[in-house]
C-alpha cells in the first residue's frame, strides 16, 4: 500500500500528468482516431503542466498551507522535547552532512537547532528527536540530520533518533511511543505543518507548531503570467500535501468503518 501510494500521488502532480495527457493527445491524433478527444488532451496536458508554474496560481495552492500557522519566535519553557520531521537527504560520499540534505530537511534542522539553543540556555535537558527513516536512500533522514546538527555544536547526549518511518503518518505513530501526551514542539515546513498537525493531533498528543521554510514570491506584476519552474516546484509541493490530507481523510474514513484494523 505504501508503494502504491506513493506511484499514484507522483501520478497525479502536474508534471507527470500532463506529459502523460500531451502524449496520449498526440497518439490519438497521430492514429487520426478521435481527434477532439487528441486535441483536448494536449490542452489540458499543457494547462495542467503551465498554470501551476504561473506565480497567481501557485500562491493560491500554497498560502493556505504555509500561512495556517504563525512562526514561533520563543518556545514555551515548560517544554523540554522538539521533533523535526525529516525532509529528504541523499547519498553523496565524501561531502559533509550538511550538504546531503533536501532544502527541507535542512530548512527544519536549523529552525529545531535555534529552538533547542533558546531552551537549552535555561534547561540542560532539552532535547532534539530527529525523525525520517529509508526511503530512496541508504541512510535515514534521521541519521543524516543528527550528524548535521553534531557538527553544528549539538550535543550527542541530547538528540534522539526516530528512524523506523517512512511517511508523515508513521513518524506519528513511532513518536507516539516516545511522546505519549507530553506536549513537544513540531518543527516542518509551513506547508507541511496542517496536514502534520492533523495527524499528531489525532493520536492524542500535544504538538506545539514551529512552521519554517516559508515560500516567499516576486511582487513584479509583469513577472506572475510568465511560466517559472521554481513555481511549478512550489505548486508540486502544495498539490502533494492536498492530496496527502484527503489520503488521510480516506483512511480515517475506513478506519470508522473498521475499527479493528490497524494500518502501519
Amino acid at each position: 500500500m505504501f508503494w502504491l501510494k506513493k506511484f499514484i500521488t507522483a501520478l497525479l502532480l502536474p508534471m507527470p500528468m500532463g506529459i502523460f495527457l500531451i502524449t496520449l493527445g498526440l497518439i490519438l491524433l497521430g492514429l487520426h482516431i478521435a481527434g477532439k478527444t487528441g486535441g483536448l488532451c494536449l490542452i489540458l496536458g499543457w494547462a495542467i503542466i503551465l498554470l501551476p508554474a504561473l506565480s497567481p496560481i501557485t500562491r493560491l495552492l500554497i498560502n493556505p498551507l504555509q500561512n495556517h500557522y504563525s512562526p514561533l519566535l520563543s518556545p514555551p519553557d515548560t517544554v523540554t522535547k522538539i521533533v523535526v520531521l525529516g525532509g529528504g537527504a541523499t547519498d553523496s560520499k565524501g561531502m559533509p552532512p550538511n550538504l546531503t540534505l533536501g532544502a527541507a530537511s535542512l530548512s527544519r534542522l536549523i529552525e529545531g537547532i535555534r529552538l533547542y539553543q533558546r531552551l537549552h540556555q535555561h534547561n540542560s535537558e532539552a532535547q532534539l528527536i530527529l525523525s525520517g527513516g529509508y526511503v530512496f536512500q541508504p541512510n535515514s533522514d534521521a541519521s543524516v540530520m543528527s550528524n548535521t546538527a553534531i557538527v553544528l555544536g549539538v550535543s550527542p547526549k541530547n538528540i534522539k533518533l526516530e528512524a523506523g518511518s517512512r511517511n508523515t503518518y508513521e513518524e506519528a505513530l513511532y513518536l507516539k511511543k516516545t511522546l505519549k501526551n507530553q506536549p513537544f514542539i513540531l518543527v516542518t515546513s509551513a506547508y507541511h505543518m496542517p496536514r502534520s498537525m492533523r495527524l499528531f493531533t489525532k493520536l492524542g498528543m500535544q504538538p506545539i507548531p514551529a512552521p519554517t521554510q516559508y515560500f516567499n514570491f516576486q511582487e513584479t506584476p509583469f513577472l506572475w503570467f510568465i511560466p517559472s519552474s521554481d513555481n511549478l516546484a512550489v505548486s508540486d509541493a502544495a498539490i502533494h500535501e492536498y492530496l496527502g490530507i484527503a489520503w488521510n481523510e480516506l483512511r480515517t474514513y475506513f478506519n470508522t468503518l473498521n475499527p479493528s484494523k490497524n494500518e502501519r
